[in-house]
């Protein structure tokens, strides 16, 4: 005889882990993201670039402003407060929040929350000492075109999709380097949540990458080709993963 909660459960496909069974929110696996890291060779130097994006505002302060904290966690707060740049902060102690939250979406009038309105009013009013001696980083985090899947939708169709909407690019110009896999970095982020980023490695023609305009503005703050050395000095120096990953890609394609 049939269950039918069981019924019920095989018919939810989970947007994170892919497994039939459960719905996202009830996921006990890290929180996937999908993406693609590619480089390209200067024509005239032979030299190694990589593409890079910078988000537009840090991790830290959309999630302050969406409320993913406990108010009463001074740690986890000052956590999120460590990963904001100088001018978030600055915005956060001088700004009220629905002017914040109309900024953070481009947009005005933008429904809100109002119990997260109501952490912020608390945070900003009784514990405006978490902000204090902590000087903020001078530009958001960068890293690699990536994002969640849609539903139904495979890890590499995510990853493409994500790269062609965060970067502009068309992603019929990229190479794929195949019998390598794919690169992954694994991380416990300021949240306490567990995260993995799985990429693509493709390689792109240098003409058709020339133009670095094109990107995302509601979520991306810049497009960048850097050289191996100049992405080491932009990751931040807690994102250990993403370091390795990286080095272990570039040892790859110096090695071919």
């Amino acid at each position: 005889m049939y269950n039918n909660q069981s019924f019920q459960n095989r018919k939810h496909i989970c947007n994170n882990c892919g497994i039939y069974g459960h719905m996202f929110y009830k996921c006990k696996k890290p929180i996937m993201s999908f993406g693609i890291i590619t480089f390209r060779k200067h024509p005239e130097t032979n030299q190694i670039q990589y593409l890079m994006i910078r988000r537009k505002d840090t991790l830290g302060f959309v999630d302050f402003l969406r409320g993913k904290y406990n108010p009463h966690n001074d740690f986890h707060l000052a956590n999120i407060i460590k990963e904001m740049t100088q001018s978030e902060i600055q915005n956060i102690l001088t700004m009220n929040y629905i002017d914040l939250w109309n900024q953070l979406w481009n947009k005005t009038n933008e429904s809100y929350d109002r119990k997260n309105m109501e952490k912020f009013n608390y945070i900003v009013q009784h514990k405006k000492h978490i902000f204090d001696n902590v000087s903020g980083w001078e530009e958001p985090e960068w890293g690699f075109p990536k994002g969640r899947r849609n539903a139904r939708e495979n890890d590499f169709d995510c990853s493409i999709r994500e790269f062609e909407e965060e970067t502009g690019y068309n992603s019929k110009d990229l190479i794929m380097i195949k019998n390598i896999g794919f690169f992954e970095e694994t991380f416990t982020g300021s949240n306490m949540k567990s995260y993995r980023h799985k990429y693509y490695l493709c390689q792109s023609n240098y003409e058709k990458t020339i133009d670095e305009t094109k990107y995302q503005k509601s979520e991306i703050g810049n497009l960048k080709w850097f050289t191996f050395e100049e992405c080491l000095a932009k990751i931040r120096f807690y994102n250990y993963e993403k370091r390795r990953m990286l080095c272990k890609i570039n040892n790859i394609i110096s090695n071919k």
